[in-house]
């Protein structure tokens, strides 16, 4: 690094601090990111869980904005906006990276109102998979696409994780100051897991204790926040058509999970149907399960089935997002359509059914994130946008 190449002061706006994909996001940037070359400082809302602050490196600062809240608020706001200008102009930053819709929204304005004091400010919003695509009515998704359009010209670069959304960008025309760009998630595909016996008797040990001596063959599962894009609904609708010999599990917690477990009791599936809560480090038990299912509507580039993919289980998820770049239908994984629980348990019976085709289905995804979605790949990526000049930046663009 020459004298004039001083570390850049990356300030991080993320809205939530509770286990998530975007939280993983940060977690994998804190943490692997050329401390030699970057300064970090990572700033979510006050509500809510904090685990972010455990999977943060001890050089990296953090803080919390009492206003930065999830739900739109007006109120709450523009509040924020001032509180993460005072914490801007304090830290001084080189980069302001805003992470999700919110802090994309309330982060870019903040840092906007800031460029006559930092004139070489770059605002980089980083979107995991764009909020107008939830299921919302159409009314809220057309306001969301509209915030997204006017906040764009706040920041000079967004950067999105898969080519749907990126050309959605382009359809939308959320155009930002210099451009739009992807950059895929990334991820050791080396971690280590615990072995597959460890594996399930650590998920055996979660279902409730009446059921534990109940005989099963099979065990089925997901990794996900209980909102309405990730659609357990339709997981659970799909158990209910798969055979008795098979159990299900759900690791997370959320708001729907009342109503989730109503649905289970409801379809008769209270002894095969079974949700842990939150766990921790949850991946490392993912080769527990003989099957991963990711049901979505809605996905950017999911964490939890990178990781499937990474530790080896073969997996059933819905064409949402990045997940037709991940997977290869047939080849690396079974693809089915959103909200279809016919299909999805059609894709669980028969992978349950082929040993060889569990197998080679497994191991092609995990050369997958070898081949396309390495962490190391990632943490480049970044780490040359953050530095970048307009002709440096070569990824997918608009």
């Amino acid at each position: 690094m020459t004298e004039k190449q001083q570390k850049k002061r990356v300030f991080i706006v993320i809205t939530q601090g509770e286990t998530g994909g975007a939280q993983q996001f940060v977690a994998q940037l804190a943490n692997h990111i050329d401390p030699e070359r970057f300064t970090l400082h990572i700033v979510w809302g006050a509500s809510g869980h904090s685990d972010l602050a455990n999977s943060l490196p001890h050089h990296v600062t953090h803080a919390t904005a009492k206003h930065l809240v999830r739900p739109l608020s007006p109120w709450h706001d523009f509040r924020a906006i001032g509180e993460l200008r005072d914490l801007m102009r304090a830290f001084r930053p080189d980069i302001v990276l805003c992470i999700s819709s919110k802090a994309g929204f309330v982060g870019s304005r903040a840092a906007h109102g800031l460029r006559g004091m930092f004139p070489n400010l770059s605002v980089i919003y980083r979107i995991g998979g764009w909020t107008f695509n939830d299921p919302w009515p159409s009314w809220k998704r057309t306001a969301y696409r509209l915030l997204e359009k006017i906040s764009a010209r706040w920041k000079d670069y967004i950067v999105l994780n898969n080519t749907h959304d990126l050309e959605q960008a382009r359809q939308f025309g959320i155009r930002p100051r210099k451009t739009a760009l992807r950059i895929y998630n990334g991820l050791d595909p080396y971690l280590p897991v615990e072995p597959r016996d460890r594996a399930r008797e650590f998920l055996h040990s979660h279902i409730p204790s009446p059921l534990k001596g109940e005989p099963y063959d099979w065990l089925v599962g997901t990794v996900a926040n209980l909102y309405p894009a990730k659609d357990i609904e339709t997981l659970v609708r799909a158990a209910a058509r798969v055979g008795g010999s098979v159990r299900f599990i759900v690791i997370g917690d959320g708001q729907q999970r009342a109503h989730l477990e109503r649905l289970a009791r409801d379809l008769g599936l209270h002894h095969r149907f079974f949700f842990v809560g939150r766990v921790h480090d949850a991946r490392r038990y993912l080769q527990g399960f003989d099957v991963f299912v990711l049901p979505s509507v809605k996905e950017g580039f999911p964490w939890a089935l990178l990781e499937a993919m990474a530790a080896r289980v073969p997996v059933v998820a819905t064409a949402v997002g990045a997940v037709p770049e991940m997977i290869e239908h047939d080849v690396s994984g079974i693809v089915c359509a959103p909200g279809n629980p016919e299909q999805i348990a059609r894709g669980i019976v028969r992978l349950l059914g082929d040993d060889k085709l569990r197998q080679d289905l497994a191991i092609a995804a995990h050369q997958k994130v070898i081949s396309t979605f390495s962490l190391r790949e990632m943490i480049s990526q970044y780490e040359k946008l953050f530095w970048a000049t307009d002709q440096d930046v070569n990824s997918p663009s608009l």
